[in-house]
């Protein structure tokens, strides 16, 4: 089976998809039976990319594949497929269905995480719980709890949650999740020991949703957006005096979150070991060296190729006959509504 996977002939397996499908799930349930997924990383990988009609499409496959690897810890296996501009959906060609892609989403959430790339997760989980829906989804639900302390590591502050969600997500937002609501709201008061208290508060709760990593890591990212915030006001700072700021310990801990920051290049400082004080400095970039017109020129490519390729996608909407007909009946329907409406003050006014 692992042979066949690996080397499927991608003209062969597409007239298939239905049965590749299938024996890809079964090859991945016994990689996990034998707590072994790594051994099915490769081989599902080999099967996304021969059942894609093009390296656009997804494919019930992707969010297989997405799954080995979470349980796998092998994280950075899964860019090479995550990096491809996954846009198109062919449910007859590769017969995916509205849960494959929640799942796709989430697990792609889920992996940047494990990568530290909790901008790119944020993107991915608001993917998948802003997805058009009728009624509230497991996925959906999960992913808004993830996005949620996600956003507090990355902005410090809840997500921003799109226009179109659907209702039921924008109500389970604000009543349905009040562990994670009043967590963010502990977060936003600056307080760490506030935040540590609501944390052993909804302790049981993270732990519930394999959440509780997350978490903690909410409680390291205030403490060090508040140490950010002194080199805002401050030029000249004592090692005590972060600590007491900042609300750790003792100097020692804050030492060691101040070398951390520095090495992560979030802040520029100088520490005086000797008077156990820090110097916060300015950054030298000037962003005229040649890396920094490179970065621009990479961002300024990127941007006119996505503003080309969102051109072509509504382009090929607006000619779409299922659009049309559906945009057609929602147009009569308001045009109905507003008639009633009309009648109705007309009537009152009589």
């Amino acid at each position: 089976c692992r042979r066949l996977l690996l080397e499927c002939d991608p003209v062969q397996v597409q007239q298939v998809p239905a049965q590749l499908v299938a024996v890809c799930s079964k090859f991945s349930a016994a990689a996990n039976a034998i707590k072994n997924p790594v051994v099915a990383i490769r081989p599902l990988q080999s099967a996304a990319l021969a059942l894609q009609p093009t390296p656009a499409h997804f494919t019930q496959i992707h969010a297989e594949f997405l799954k080995v690897c979470l349980l796998a810890k092998c994280y950075s296996m899964a860019e090479p497929l995550l990096s491809q501009e996954l846009l198109h959906v062919d449910r007859d060609g590769t017969h995916v269905a509205p849960r494959d892609l929640l799942l796709f989403h989430y697990y792609a959430g889920m992996i940047q995480i494990g990568l530290k790339k909790f901008k790119s997760a944020i993107q991915y989980l608001t993917l998948c719980f802003a997805a058009p829906s009728n009624v509230l989804n497991a996925v959906m639900v999960e992913a808004l709890k993830k996005c949620v302390l996600c956003a507090l590591i990355d902005s410090g502050e809840l997500p921003r949650i799109p226009r179109y969600t659907s209702l039921v997500v924008s109500r389970h937002f604000k009543t349905g999740i009040p562990a994670y609501t009043e967590f963010a709201e502990a977060f936003t008061s600056r307080s760490s020991a506030n935040l540590r208290q609501s944390l052993e508060k909804h302790n049981a709760t993270f732990a519930r949703d394999h959440n509780l990593g997350l978490a903690k890591q909410c409680v390291q990212a205030l403490v060090r957006r508040n140490v950010h915030r002194l080199t805002q006001t401050y030029l000249t700072l004592s090692l005590a005096h972060i600590a007491e700021s900042v609300e750790l310990a003792d100097a020692a801990e804050a030492e060691r979150y101040i070398v951390s920051m520095v090495s992560h290049g979030e802040i520029s400082a100088e520490i005086d070991e000797g008077a156990g004080m820090v110097q916060f400095t300015q950054w030298d970039e000037r962003f005229d060296s040649l890396s920094a017109v490179t970065s621009m020129e990479t961002k300024i490519t990127q941007a006119i190729a996505l503003a080309q390729k969102l051109f072509e996608m509504n382009s090929q909407l607006a000619v779409d006959p299922n659009y049309l007909a559906r945009a057609a009946r929602e147009r009569q329907a308001r045009w109905d509504d507003e008639a009633m409406d009309t009648t109705g003050r007309a009537l009152q006014r009589r």
